[in-house]
């Protein structure tokens, strides 16, 4: 999987406040990561509409700095997170914001390309706002390759910009349940293998 990540400067550094689902969080961002000033709108309503498993192991990929990883980890204490990112920087962040806030314990981090850093584990879920940015064919190898990192009874969660509709019908030839839901001009996708 190629990936759009540039070396550069971390540019400025933000914290970034959240509150959701009743817990409060606050993120240390740098400009230069992906939504570096803010929660991004799509980050949001992934949240907003996150479905949890009671327990067992998830996977936030291409987790910038940690957002959709560190609430589901706070959410469910029950639960083992893995966030990847081929970025160091996010990666570094990442791990800084689950110590911060207070999940650090029950987060693995770990920097690389698409599944290639938690290869040979499986996930009861995988959660991603994939990274337009790196072009529609590594955001369709983030989506239809979730399958083959997800427990029997596992599912995926994505949110989607653009091209959701489309990777929706892609889907159906690959999981047993495809539900793609438009909402605020984003695609929510929901499948099971």
């Amino acid at each position: 999987m190629t990936h759009y990540y540039k070396p550069g400067p971390p540019g400025e550094k933000r914290l970034i406040p959240l509150t959701i689902h009743g817990q409060s969080f606050e993120f240390l961002s740098y400009t230069s990561l992906f939504s570096g000033s803010s929660i991004d709108e799509g980050t949001r309503l992934l949240l907003e509409n996150i479905v949890i498993p009671e327990e067992g192991v998830v996977l936030d990929i291409g987790c910038g700095y940690g957002v959709i990883g560190i609430v589901v980890a706070r959410l469910n204490p029950r639960l083992k997170v893995y966030m990847t990112d081929v970025n160091p920087l996010a990666v570094k962040t990442a791990r800084f914001n689950a110590r911060r806030n207070g999940v650090g314990d029950r987060v693995v981090v770990v920097e690389g390309d698409g599944y290639r850093p938690v290869e040979g584990l499986v996930f009861n879920a995988i959660y991603s706002n994939p990274p337009l940015a790196a072009g529609m064919r590594v955001v369709e190898e983030i989506v239809l390759g979730a399958k083959e990192h997800l427990a029997e009874e596992g599912f995926a969660q994505f949110v989607l910009a653009r091209g959701g509709s489309h990777l929706a019908e892609k889907a159906k030839g690959k999981y047993r349940v495809v539900e793609a839901k438009s909402k605020k001009g984003y695609i929510l996708l929901y499948l099971k293998p």
